[in-house]
């Protein structure tokens, strides 16, 4: 039942294989160092490839910072047509007011506008925007050494797991000769059947130990390749060595290199500074500003008929006539004529005068009228706008506190976890020197083991006892191995640089 449940579970992450496989790089790897494996994630994790582009954007927030000090500039133009009909003025038509239907018109304008605005804020959007751009630049190098440091522990996990393979394989082959002597002995009458089945359990045992190490590869290679972006095959090879090395760094030492130039504090201390600096730039909104502007713009219109302005001309005169009459016909009336009359009411639209109508509509579109040029400037300082630029003073007084905190509660973190990998490493260290001194005693145990039960000198059982005893010997050896390099891993980790580690 064990060896079906560990079936199943491999043939689930074999499925899960399957299925992450689309979303990997189509790339053959077949043997891979932790450096190579390093270069790949830098190169094709999507999440750290997602963060790097945050440095674009702030590189733009500068361009655009400089770019606010700049005048601004416009052109707009339009055109619009307005068919024959009544118009209206308000709740009044054209006929209401005696006007007549006008022809259609045909409109157009331009409009060019320099604006200018500077201020205490623009001025020191620059130094914001270098000071944001900083960092973004130490938070990608942070998330760059966080992708570093999981590769790093991930590795170590496939490498541990594939050791633990090639283990169990021993342990299987060990216990095969153990069954295979047992089986001879009961042949020969040398011992009872019950120890050829004991043989064949513990073998059954070791199978299992086998298929499970197996699984675990499989897992742990997936996690590996989603780091990667990379699929990775079943038979790649890791090729870095991992070896028990002396640990003769201080950790006063240690504490200095990561105090200086750990990614985690130069972001931290970048996030320092730019808060700093939004606190300036909160203050400054209680400083006045200037805005400058000017505008050149004209317009075209023509009437869609030119009869019709003729029309007009020509009823205009008849009007005027009118009028010249009715002043002729009063001033005769009068004992004294008015200045100036009568006078001779002969008005009329010549031909002369008609041509120069209808020149004068062809207007649309570029025949502009210009309007005179414009400027204005204008200064204003703000007085009270209801406590809000007091409230943003203090939130971004807030804001560079709380960043100084999380920069200190950063620092403290480093030194806990230096100091706890540094003594975990040492420890480790010695444990697994010991561990491999009882491996090598039991291997010699074992050995002699064999040789008694072959010759009869001893039971089945003290067999059964020299092989757990190995085994558990060669994988507490393997177990305090890695867990020497995983502390290592995490001593990297706090110091925020790679050690020199023998082969590593």
């Amino acid at each position: 039942m064990l060896l079906n449940g560990c079936h199943r579970v491999a043939t689930v992450a074999f499925a899960y294989a399957l299925m992450l496989a689309p979303a990997l790089q189509a790339q053959t790897v077949t043997t891979l160092t932790l450096s190579d494996a390093i270069t790949l994630a830098r190169r094709n994790n999507p999440d750290f490839l997602a963060q790097q582009n945050d440095i674009k954007d702030a590189e733009w927030a500068v361009r655009t910072a400089y770019g606010s000090l700049m005048p601004t500039a416009s052109v707009s133009t339009s055109a619009s047509y307005t068919a024959a009909g009544a118009q209206r003025f308000g709740n009044f038509t054209g006929s209401d007011l005696g006007l007549a239907s006008t022809t259609d018109y045909y409109s157009s304008s331009y409009g060019l506008n320099l604006g200018y605005r500077i201020s205490a804020s623009s001025l020191m959007a620059p130094g914001q925007a270098k000071a944001n751009r900083r960092v973004a630049a130490a938070t990608i190098e942070s998330a760059e050494w966080n992708l570093n440091t999981n590769v790093t522990r991930q590795y170590i996990a496939l490498k541990r797991a594939v050791d633990g393979v090639e283990l169990a394989k021993r342990e299987l082959s060990r216990a095969d000769e153990n069954l295979r002597l047992a089986r001879a002995r009961v042949t020969v009458g040398a011992a009872i059947p019950l120890e050829a089945k004991s043989a064949e359990v513990d073998r059954g045992r070791t199978e299992v130990g086998v298929v499970q190490a197996e699984n675990t590869v499989i897992t742990e290679r997936l996690r590996l390749s989603q780091m990667l972006a990379v699929e990775l095959p079943a038979d790649v090879q890791l090729t870095t060595v991992f070896a028990i090395t002396d640990v003769t760094w201080s950790e006063p030492q240690l504490i200095e290199m990561a105090t200086a130039a750990h990614p985690s504090l130069q972001a931290a201390r970048a996030t320092v500074a730019s808060s700093a600096v939004g606190v300036t730039m909160a203050r400054s909104a209680y400083l006045p500003s200037m805005n400058l502007s000017a505008g050149l713009s004209g317009f075209a219109r023509q009437a869609g008929n030119s009869d019709f302005l003729v029309q007009q001309a020509r009823g205009s005169a008849l009007s005027a006539a009118a009028q010249c009459q009715e002043k002729n016909a009063i001033s005769a009336g009068l004992s004294r004529p008015l200045p100036g009359y009568p006078r001779s009411c002969v008005f009329d639209v010549t031909p002369d005068q008609e041509a120069a109508i209808r020149s004068g509509n062809s207007q649309f579109p570029f025949g502009y009228d210009t309007d005179p040029f414009s400027m204005s400037l204008s200064i204003s300082l703000p007085l009270f706008d209801g406590l809000q630029r007091e409230g943003q003073v203090e939130q971004a007084r807030l804001r560079s506190a709380d960043a100084a905190l999380r920069l200190k509660s950063e620092e403290l973190r480093i030194r806990a976890d230096l100091g706890t990998a540094l003594n975990n490493a040492r420890s480790f260290q010695r444990v697994a020197q010991l561990e491999a001194r009882n491996a090598e005693l039991a291997q010699e145990q074992l050995v002699a083991a064999r040789q008694r039960y072959q010759v009869g000198q001893t039971s089945f059982i003290e067999l059964q006892e020299a092989e757990t005893q190995k085994a558990r010997a060669d994988r507490a050896y393997l177990t305090s191995l890695y867990q020497f390099h995983e502390s290592i891993a995490a001593l990297e980790a706090a110091i925020g640089r790679p050690l020199t580690t023998g082969n590593r």
